[in-house]
This record gives structure tokens, sequence and C-alpha cells, in this order.
């Protein structure tokens, strides 16, 4: 229901990827499950149960908000993780992406040619081979600008990982996404974090209009922040085509 401008200015912040639910959005959930359901682990059968409970609701999940090919990797990928965890196995990430990959491909042969397919996975193999090396690249003592450092090395991996389909596919290149990525991901979390909390206390009309406000103020506040980033003078390179 976003409106075409509005569109326009996230993809020229080069924050589109916080309106398609992802990997980012999956794991809140999955956080968020683990911590409810970890009283089950005192009983026999307990974590059992618990894998089979949260494999159920996130794949209900990735159901529910359409199983695009981004939410069906990131439902795969903490399935494996939390059945991994039941049996007290380690996992892999190449093995979690390739074996989401292929139970994609074995669901719809074509998806492979989908441009939310070719991104999503390009991304994350971006930032878990290159995020690891550019962070350890610089080292800081202060927890914030470890933070800031922290996400603006995911926001580079994944750039450098997808540039190459994003001259592609949409003939421009963010300039500022660094910018976007470090406003635009905690004020994210945020809004999913306060989306919770809005169905669990829904029952107490003070506290739902109070994150109700919350919510509404951190929406309009992040919107407009992407477009003040995307009014910004050379923001976008655009016009760019390659074969």
């Amino acid at each position: 229901d976003l409106d075409k401008e509005l569109m326009t200015a996230y993809a020229g912040a080069g924050a589109t990827h916080v309106l398609a639910v992802s990997g980012l959005h999956v794991g809140i959930v999955y956080v968020i499950l683990n911590f409810l359901l970890k009283f089950l682990n005192r009983f026999k059968y307990g974590r059992y149960v618990r894998t089979i409970l949260l494999v159920s609701i996130l794949f209900s999940y990735a159901a529910l908000t359409g199983l695009s090919a981004s939410v069906f990797r990131a439902a795969t990928m903490f399935s494996f993780v939390a059945i991994g965890s039941a049996l007290n196995r380690n996992t892999n990430i190449f093995n979690t992406l390739a074996a989401s990959a292929f139970c994609l491909i074995l669901y719809e042969p074509m998806i492979i040619m989908q441009v939310g397919f070719q991104l999503s996975y390009a991304a994350v193999i971006g930032i878990v081979l290159i995020q690891p090396i550019l962070f350890n690249l610089f080292t800081f003592k202060n927890r914030l600008a470890d933070w800031a450092w922290s996400i603006s090395c995911v926001s580079i991996a994944a750039q450098i990982a997808t540039f190459p389909l994003g001259l592609l596919y949409f003939h421009q290149f963010p300039n500022l996404f660094l910018l976007s990525n470090l406003l635009v991901i905690p004020a994210a979390a945020g809004i999913l974090y306060l989306g919770f909390s809005l169905f669990l206390f829904s029952f107490c009309k003070p506290t739902l209009l109070f994150f109700g406000f919350l919510l509404k103020w951190l929406i309009s506040a992040l919107n407009q922040l992407v477009v003040w980033i995307e009014k910004i003078p050379y923001s976008v390179l655009s016009g760019i085509d390659i074969s």
C-alpha cells in the first residue's frame, strides 16, 4: 500500500531491503519464540516439542507473509539452526544456505530466475563471507562506535555482493547506503518489536494506545528520514546500463 514516491525514496536511499520480509524479520521472530518457549527444556522431551513448535510457527509466519524467496530462505535456515540445537549439533551457514536454496528450487524450479531470489542469496553470502573480514580491520573500545561499525560492515558486504545485480536490474546505485542503513536498520528492528508489543498488550487499552502512538511515530520518522536521504544531492547514481 505504499505510494510510488515513497517506494522510489526507499530505493534511492538504498533501504528497500527493510520493506521485504527477510532474515531480519524472521530472525526477530525466532529470537522472541526461542525465549518464550525456553521453559519447555525443563521437561523430558521438551526440547523436541520446542523445536517442532519453533519450525511450525516460523513456516506459518513465512506462509502468512507470502512465502517469498527471502522469507522462505530465512525460515528454512532458522529451522535448521533450531533442529541442530535440539540434536546438539553445530550448523554450518553455507550448508543451511545451500539446503534452503535446494528446497526452494525443488518447490519452484524457475525461482532461480527471480530477482528476489538472486538478491536474497547474494546478500547473505556476501555478508557471511565479507563482513567478518571487514569487521576485523578496525577495533573500537567504544560500544556505540563498535555497533555502528558492525552495521556498516554488514551494509558494505551486502552491497559488494549485490551491486552488479542492482546495476543490471535497476540501473542505479545508492551512494548514501551507509548512512541510510545506519539509521534505517535500527528503526526497522524497533518497528518490529513495537508491533509485537502492540499485539501482546492489546488486552489493555492504555498500553495499546501507548505502543500504538510509539509505532506510528517511529514509522512516520523512518519514512521522513528515508525521503530526506534520497533528496540529498547525488544520493543516487542512475542511468547505468550493463549487459
